[in-house]
């Protein structure tokens, strides 16, 4: 069994909770100090100083000399709406991993395109469950950042949204705030339709996990994520074509649900659970620490 060194955000919304409870749960063990057997750092900066671990996933404590041992960094995107994203700055940092991972392939497109090598480990989904028994009361349900200019939100401006997540500028629709997984999971059951019309996400969680609880994700043609819906899951990026596809989702609904639960929903669990995904990075090290 490997020692593992994790650093990265430890919210409950993030993903670094969630690989800790994969890894744990393979056998492996999480530590904090100098005894380990390889460094995992979820996302850049690598240079910033980690809450648990009092330094950061780059550095020997203070100094700017490079830690030692094998260490695996992780790039959840190169966030296309920032113009001014410090991608030198990144490349320098990735060249002191052994190995660079990525969450989807529209990432590992980005870092090919300036020049870093990455591997594709999918991040994982949520402990979501579809439950038969719930009515769905709500047509459409958003997940994330409504006030993020990528996120597109303002493509559902005639359709009636509930919203879940961190708080902006002023909220639209009925926004339920931020909540924690067992109501989200409560939310995507209760929901006939998820939307995510972001023009680029690194890899676009929610519909996935929609998928899982039985609701129906709503998703641009434009994103490069959106490979993972079906193609009545899809449309073009304006007003009039994401108000159209939703009408034919509700119109369509039974018969879409039934064949996402029939062909994806399962698929989707296992393929991003946390176990999976901690397994896939212990294969990565394994196979690169020889």
């Amino acid at each position: 069994m490997a020692k593992i060194k994790i650093y990265g955000a430890k919210e409950y919304w993030c993903q670094v909770p969630r690989i800790k409870q994969g890894f744990l749960g393979l056998g492996h063990e999480l530590v904090t100090g100098d005894d380990y057997d390889f460094i995992y750092a979820n996302n850049f900066d690598y240079e910033d100083v980690d809450s648990e671990h009092k330094d950061s996933a780059l550095y020997e404590g203070e100094s700017k000399s490079v830690k030692k041992g094998f260490k695996i960094f992780n790039v959840l995107d190169i966030p296309p709406h920032i113009k001014d994203f410090p991608i030198q700055k990144l490349k320098d940092q990735l060249s002191h991993a052994d190995l660079v991972t990525c969450i989807s392939h529209a990432v590992k497109e980005q870092l090919s395109e300036i020049g870093v090598e990455s591997n594709v480990i999918f991040n994982p989904i949520k402990d979501v469950m579809f439950d038969p028994q719930v009515t769905r009361e709500i047509n459409c349900l958003y997940v994330g950042r409504y006030f993020d200019p990528n996120k597109r939100f303002f493509l559902l401006k005639n359709i009636d949204t509930y919203i879940a997540g961190p708080a902006g500028g002023s909220p639209q629709g009925n926004y339920l705030g931020l909540v924690n997984d067992i109501t989200l999971n409560q939310l995507y059951n209760a929901s006939k339709v998820v939307a995510l019309p972001s023009k680029f996400e690194g890899l676009g969680l929610p519909a996935l996990e929609a998928m899982v609880a039985g609701a129906v994700p709503l998703v641009c043609r434009d994103n490069p994520n959106s490979e993972f819906c079906p193609d009545f899951c899809k449309a073009d990026p304006d007003v009039d074509s994401v108000t159209k596809t939703y009408q034919d989702i509700l119109n369509n609904f039974k018969d879409y649900q039934g064949e996402i639960l029939k062909n994806l929903s399962s698929v989707i669990q296992h393929k991003f659970s946390k176990f999976s995904v901690a397994q896939n990075i212990i294969n990565l090290y394994e196979k690169n620490n020889s």
